[in-house]
């Protein structure tokens, strides 16, 4: 049986992966194999917005559900109607956070407040230019690149100059802020780490902000965007002083890499400056824990648990939108009102859902595709390949290209066969004759659909 999880192929002097597109692998023994490959899900239109997507967040105190799109805070009800709250000025990703009392908002170097009475634009003269925020035992915590800062016990809306704290485990500058579950605060530098708690018993004329001794690292993070929190961890793109960015996953001192060499070779298209703007976050479905990577050029998906129980290199793949090498869905939001994971839209100002019933974005079909390894065969004829699939549920009929490549770099004709036909549930893939192999051979699959497909086991019979 031949493992689909990620394919090989050839490049310049190397050899590369080949990952999986559109698809995600899952954990299960099915007909002899450990896991199989199911169709990422789809994107329904949830609502129209104001702009193009920089951020979402749920709210629980407020019960509601947040967007900035374009320059607009906007609240989305159940029923998918946007309203416009007031004026966020600036481009890119915003970051959010809440008290019992508001929403806070740091967006283009400007600190918001939106609440009971509004939204509002913070202009203490003591806040400087915030780049990050979070929420920490009573008060909001910010970063302008080089000190730590907090609002008031008191008062939302005040910063005093005392509660300015540098982050000196190292010299680097901080890119961002994160709480983790047991309520302590991550400063992320650009090659370290370092963890403060709250001190109540502090000087009234010093930070509440305290350091946690021997809880620092030199692992850092290239953008404020490149971290989020998943299963208990945090997870980074970033490194260490003198290495390539890569994605790791923190835990407390502790940390681990879960990029591929293939994950890395990626990376390494980038310059730092485009890093910089990645976005990294979390989604959990049906136990499956994912880590989305943004891009400018590519979207990355790590499935988490399967990267426990296979292995990393088993956990990566390809997402993407039509012809993009990105896929549009961004700023996922789980929101529990509607039991949906909505996400923003990186090229229309409109709101999705993730659709579990559907392949689709916005109705469009959309393009998978799966590779085999380089399976080495020399001077034997393929009688006959049979891939494993759920047929019968899709609507109309789908067919799948294969296609074979002898050298590892050139793919041949594709061969079109239909794999699933409305409400025939048995039938089987199976292509025949394929022809001489002279040393090695690597298949390629392809569809295009609507509707999702899964695929297992595949065997390769010669004469």
């Amino acid at each position: 049986m031949i493992p689909l999880i990620k394919g090989q192929r050839k490049s310049k002097y190397d050899y590369r992966d080949n990952l999986p597109v559109n698809m995600t692998a899952v954990v299960s023994q099915i007909e002899g194999d450990t896991g199989y490959l199911l169709a990422h899900d789809g994107l329904t239109e949830f609502a129209q917005t104001s702009g193009i997507a920089r951020g979402g967040y749920f709210n629980e105190r407020l019960n509601k559900h947040f967007r900035v799109s374009g320059n607009n805070l906007e609240s989305v009800a159940t029923d998918g109607a946007v309203e416009n709250l007031g004026v966020i000025d600036g481009q890119g990703t915003v970051s959010f956070a809440e008290s019992f009392n508001s929403l806070a908002i740091v967006a283009g170097g400007k600190y918001y407040l939106y609440d009971a009475a509004g939204l509002q634009e913070v202009t203490s003269e003591n806040l400087g230019v915030p780049i990050d925020i979070t929420w920490f035992s009573g008060i909001y915590v910010m970063t302008d690149g080089e000190y730590l800062f907090n609002t008031d016990l008191q008062d939302e809306t005040e910063i005093r100059v005392l509660d300015y704290v540098s982050s000196e485990f190292a010299s680097d500058p901080i890119k961002g802020l994160l709480r983790t579950d047991s309520n302590q605060i991550v400063a992320f530098n650009r090659y370290s780490t370092e963890y403060f708690y709250f001190n109540a018993n502090s000087n009234v004329n010093a930070s509440p902000l305290q350091v946690i001794p021997g809880k620092s690292n030199r692992i850092g993070i290239v953008g404020t965007h490149c971290k989020c929190f998943l299963d208990g961890a945090i997870f980074i793109l970033g490194g260490r002083k003198d290495e390539s960015p890569s994605i790791h996953i923190l835990n407390g001192a502790n940390e681990a890499t879960i990029a591929t060499r293939e994950i890395d070779k990626i990376l390494g298209e980038y310059t730092e400056s485009e890093l910089s703007g990645a976005v990294l976050e979390g989604r959990t479905v049906d136990r499956d824990k994912f880590l989305l990577v943004h891009l400018p050029r590519h979207t990355l998906m790590y499935n988490h648990t399967v990267g426990q129980q296979q292995g990393i290199a088993a956990a990566w793949t390809f997402l993407k939108t039509n012809e993009n090498d990105t896929w549009r869905g961004i700023y996922g939001v789980f929101d529990p009102r509607i039991s949906k994971w909505v996400y923003g839209d990186r090229l229309e100002n409109k709101l999705g859902y993730l659709d579990q019933q559907s392949f689709s974005q916005y109705d469009e079909a959309q393009e998978a595709l799966i590779y085999t390894p380089i399976i080495p065969a020399k001077r034997v004829s393929i009688n006959q390949i049979q891939l494993d699939t759920m047929a019968g549920y899709s609507d109309p009929a789908i067919s799948v290209a294969m296609s074979m490549s002898y050298d590892a770099v050139t793919w041949g004709e594709e061969h079109w066969t239909v794999v699933s036909k409305p409400d025939n549930y048995n039938t089987n893939y199976i292509v025949r004759r394929l022809g001489f192999v002279a040393q090695s051979f690597s298949l390629r699959f392809r569809f295009i659909s609507k509707d999702k497909m899964a695929f297992s086991g595949l065997v390769i019979n010669d004469r």
